[in-house]
């Protein structure tokens, strides 16, 4: 039933912490968190060194000795190994404490150097690594998803969740988070080292601050919904170049390249506008935001400058003051970007956990098992079906299939024929009533078991860009080479195979367009013949090929249809009259049903099909 068909949804965290869930694992990650700790401490401390050590250049300069005390954390650590030095190599007092001063400086610069190494090797190792179990998730959710989700997609849109948003969210891990918590923590520790060298001037200092955070925020409030509408716009000239690149031939034959071309320019013009209108909002706050800054500046300077003339702030402290506002006023300004990153990223995680929760429509059931040997009976019980439960295309079906025998399904475009047969792999699950194979609802086996006794050749076959020997191989584990040729041969490919330049091992273009309909089909059922399935459909897979390649493709079949219960669609009567037994579908109900002798006897359908196309009459059909 429909009910039945439907998975429960899993109770699930925030899009954020999902998104995190990704990178959080990883100890990776947690190595990184504590590096980028480590590196902006020891960040923090350059500009209170360089002015330590402009005021002991000050004091040297003045003929005074420097103190262990005097000159804030630098002298702390610095000053005890300077006297070692100078006692172990003979230097002088100030020189070394000078040297001890400066090369301090050069070996935090080169830790921090090798930090961010450390870092960005990091945080690139597991943010590729996580948006790759992300794109895996996302991959195998598609390929689980039941044709139904296929029905209400486009390809196009699919494809750019794939690959923007998750791009979008690699950028927050790789970039975004790292600048984020380096930003928060430089702040805090900036302001707190501020206020701990001069209340009055980090006041006035940090009042530029809030400005600059609410100019970037708006920045942000502005660009965050035009991002938006450019991921989709990027779904939808993705859709729209995928549909003209599968559609070529249809484009070129109508002669509709300039309407294309049109349909295209539409969609880049609006894509375009959005960049522009970023672009503008860029250009305004952008700019605006440093001017705010330069405001900080000319603060620190004015009064700043007054302090150190007065002598109640010594000029080392007022440039390390200048230094560490200049450290804090780049993060400051892309506080309100870095916001705009996480919340596209945050709302491309839920376009992509919108693919990976997507509800599987035919799944397993807890207890379903595994087909251990397949006679082939098919019955149809009070079948309905519809592709979105109101509009039903299937009505009452009721067939009774016997292992071993061909049934051929006719009807006009529209009668329910290609819903029938996608309804026995479970492609699709029944409105109502049920299909059984062997006695048992199909519903209680496993999908997997189910297909792999179930052979499809359709009229329109998928041919991978890949050999003639891996298309024909596919879906059959470990296929010998001599079973390859025998299905080849059977199925009337073999000839041209053994022509082409590596034989089996030839190259086949992108959706077999080195080789024609025919042989496209012929590829298709030599396939379906090396998986020897004990059911084997064949949709209309000879309306490709000419009358000898059909009577040779036929011949082919006639034994290997034996003991193999088989569905043949086709419109060409000629090629079932040996069927055993024959279902007229109209409008979704079984027309007529019985074989050729028994239907050609009555005035119905299938007699006017047959006398227009085998006798060449025609009865108003």
């Amino acid at each position: 039933m429909a009910g039945e068909s439907q998975t429960t949804k899993p109770e699930k965290k925030g899009d954020f912490s999902r998104m995190m869930g990704y990178v959080a694992s990883y100890w990776q990650f947690k190595v990184v968190i504590v590096l980028i700790i480590v590196s902006t401490i020891l960040d923090v401390l350059t500009p209170s060194i360089i002015g330590d050590v402009i005021d002991l250049i000050s004091a040297i300069s003045s003929g005074q000795t420097p103190t262990l005390g005097g000159y804030g954390i630098a002298g702390l650590l610095f000053i005890p190994l300077a006297n070692w030095v100078s006692s172990v190599f003979g230097y002088s007092d100030n020189y070394s404490i000078l040297g001890v001063f400066i090369a301090s400086l050069i070996l935090i610069s080169a830790g921090v150097a090798v930090l961010n190494y450390i870092v960005r090797y990091g945080t690139a190792w597991f943010s590729q690594k996580a948006s790759f179990e992300m794109r895996s998730d996302m991959y195998n959710s598609l390929l689980e998803q039941s044709f139904s989700f296929y029905d209400k997609q486009r390809t196009g849109q699919l494809m750019a969740r794939a690959t923007g948003d998750v791009d979008q969210i690699q950028r927050w891990y790789d970039f975004g988070m790292r600048m984020f918590v380096s930003t928060a923590l430089l702040v805090g520790l900036v302001i707190w080292t501020l206020f701990s060298t001069n209340v009055q001037l980090t006041l006035l200092t940090i009042v530029t601050l809030p400005f600059i955070f609410v100019t970037m925020l708006y920045f942000g409030r502005k660009t965050f919904p035009i991002t938006q509408t450019m991921r989709q716009q990027y779904g939808d000239i993705t859709s729209v170049f995928q549909e003209n690149l599968m559609g070529i031939k249809v484009v070129r034959g109508f002669a509709q390249e300039g309407q294309e071309e049109e349909k295209l320019q539409s969609e880049l013009t609006k894509y375009f506008n959005s960049h522009i209108l970023t672009a503008k909002y860029r250009a305004f706050y952008l700019p605006l935001a440093t001017l705010i800054s330069s405001i900080g500046f000319v603060i620190i300077l004015w009064y700043g400058g007054n302090q150190v003339v007065a002598g109640t702030l010594s000029l080392g402290s007022l440039i390390a003051f200048y230094f560490y506002v200049m450290r804090i006023a780049q993060p400051v300004r892309m506080l309100g970007p870095m916001a705009n990153l996480l919340l596209r990223a945050n709302a491309a995680s839920s376009r992509v956990f919108e693919v990976i929760d997507a509800e599987v429509s035919v799944h397993d059931k807890p207890d379903a098992k595994e087909i251990v040997k397949l006679e082939g009976h098919v019955e149809f019980d009070h079948v309905g079906f519809g592709y979105d439960e109101k509009n039903m295309v299937l009505r009452d079906i009721n067939l009774d299939i016997k292992p071993g025998s061909t049934v051929a399904i006719l009807g006009a475009t529209g009668s329910g024929k290609s819903s029938i047969i996608n309804l026995i792999p479970r492609f699709y699950d029944v409105t109502s009533g049920s299909i059984k194979i062997d006695g048992v609802d199909i519903r209680d086996y496993k999908i997997k078991s189910l297909r792999e006794h179930i052979g499809i050749v359709r009229q329109d076959p998928f041919i991978f860009s890949t050999t003639f020997r891996e298309n024909i191989a596919y879906g059959v584990e470990n296929a010998k080479m001599p079973d390859i040729e025998v299905a080849a041969k059977q199925a009337k490919i073999h000839d041209y195979i053994a022509s082409t330049p590596k034989g089996y091992n030839t190259e086949i273009g992108e959706r077999g367009v080195t080789v024609s309909g025919g042989q496209k089909q012929r590829i298709a059922i030599a396939r379906a013949l090396l998986k020897n399935p004990k059911i084997l459909i064949l949709d209309d897979s000879t309306s490709s090929v000419d009358t000898q390649t059909e009577h040779e493709i036929q011949q082919a079949l006639d034994e290997l249809l034996e003991n193999r219960t088989t569905f043949i669609i086709t419109q060409r009567l000629s090629s079932i009259k040996k069927a055993d037994y024959i279902v007229v579908l109209d409008n979704g109900e079984v027309y007529e049903e019985g074989t050729h002798e028994q239907l050609i006897s009555r005035d119905g359908i299938y007699r006017k099909l047959y006398d227009t196309q085998v006798s060449g009459k025609w009865e108003g059909v």
